[in-house]
């Protein structure tokens, strides 16, 4: 090496150690910093007593890598970190439901980022992953990262609950883009939400909930997304510059994704709960004559929950054989009094109307018509 070429590259070390050096001062002032302002937080002393901690990074400072064959081990995790990272987003790509969302809009460029970054770490010397070992994420990290990766690919009842669960979830889309204007806007979870903001029903599947297990299964999954999100660095060390590491941009997304995907769920189990309820108790005041319940009379939203509800009774009672006599023609004398099936009628045809869903009701599996 020429005496001219060593002063270059002294010269590059010195940079680099500079900015190096000034980056850690101002990180321990930062550090410094916020350490006084927890201590004087008055929920400091609570949180020091409980024992929580925050972690954040992994241990990349601590990271070791003095040799060719350490260097060569973590370009190989760094690199199946890559692979697992763009096959686990293109996976999720994949389905319509995920592709959907906001966090997936610049799916295409993410995984471009993945393809120059894996393409950088694979050229790199092994005196540079060397020298930049202490801004890659640890070994523990990166194996947390890729078992992960792998088991939401390839985990057969993660797959069963993404599709029994998809249906609750492209509702929830549709509500979403639903204006505010919508009457039938979906508030019902909301605090002091009117009861006329109704919940969206499947009349033709009423029971239909997600289930329990898938719901857990999702948020088993999203529970450990961010931790593994945490855990990755955001930025990786490139020439004196810290720049975004891929992966993590990557498992940031995809939390954001089965975030969105789990409350869509919630959302639509809690819409399931909420129409069943009202269901069982419009059958049971249909089944007899006991008088005409005052909510009926006065609220346009019942009326069409009934209509909605006795006619899908009668189609599934006529598709599965169930003798249904006159219910079919007092369901149309019912119909009548609605329009586009919200009631159009005057007052006093909001008892007939009543009379003559419960009669088609009624009907369902009796020995003969009931008027």
């Amino acid at each position: 090496m020429t005496s001219n070429s060593r002063k270059a590259h002294a010269s590059v070390d010195l940079r680099c150690l500079t900015v190096d050096m000034n980056r850690r001062i101002l990180a321990a002032l930062t550090a410094i910093g916020l350490a006084l302002i927890v201590f004087a937080s008055p929920y400091s002393a609570q949180e020091r007593q409980g024992g929580t901690a925050s972690i954040r990074g992994g241990s990349q400072d601590a990271r070791q890598v003095a040799t060719v064959a350490e260097a060569e081990q973590l370009r190989s995790g760094l690199i199946a970190l890559y692979d697992e990272s763009e096959a686990l987003i293109s996976l999720l790509a994949e389905y319509d439901i995920f592709r959907q969302s906001s966090a997936m809009k610049n799916y295409d460029a993410i995984r471009q980022k993945l393809v120059d970054g894996r393409k950088r770490i694979e050229m790199m010397s092994a005196a540079g992953i060397i020298s930049q070992a202490r801004s890659f994420p640890d070994e523990q990290s990166i194996n947390l990262a890729i078992t992960l990766t792998l088991k939401i690919r390839t985990d057969g009842r993660l797959q069963e609950a993404i599709q029994s669960t998809q249906k609750y979830a492209l509702a929830g889309l549709r509500r979403k883009a639903d204006s505010a204007a919508n009457r039938d806007l979906n508030s019902r979870g909301v605090i002091a939400a009117p009861a006329y903001l109704a919940p969206t029903c499947d009349f033709d599947d009423p029971s239909a909930y997600p289930s329990g297990v898938d719901a857990g299964i999702l948020g088993g999954i999203g529970i450990a997304l961010h931790a593994v999100t945490e855990v990755l660095p955001g930025e990786i060390e490139e020439a004196c510059t810290m720049i975004p590491f891929p992966p993590h941009i990557v498992f940031a997304i995809i939390t954001g994704v089965f975030d969105e995907y789990k409350n869509l769920v919630d959302n639509g189990s809690a819409d399931a709960g909420s129409c069943e309820k009202v269901r069982f108790f419009i059958e049971d005041k249909l089944k007899d004559d006991r008088g005409y319940p005052v909510l009926w009379i006065n609220d346009d939203y019942y009326l069409t929950f009934m209509l909605k509800s006795v006619r899908a009774s009668l189609s599934a009672a006529n598709g599965g054989m169930v003798p249904t006599n006159c219910g079919d023609a007092r369901l149309m004398e019912a119909e009548a009094y609605f329009t586009s099936d919200v009631f159009s009628g005057t007052g006093p045809q909001r008892v007939e109307a009543y009379r003559k869903l419960r009669a088609a009701y009624q009907n369902i599996g009796a020995s003969s018509c009931v008027q």
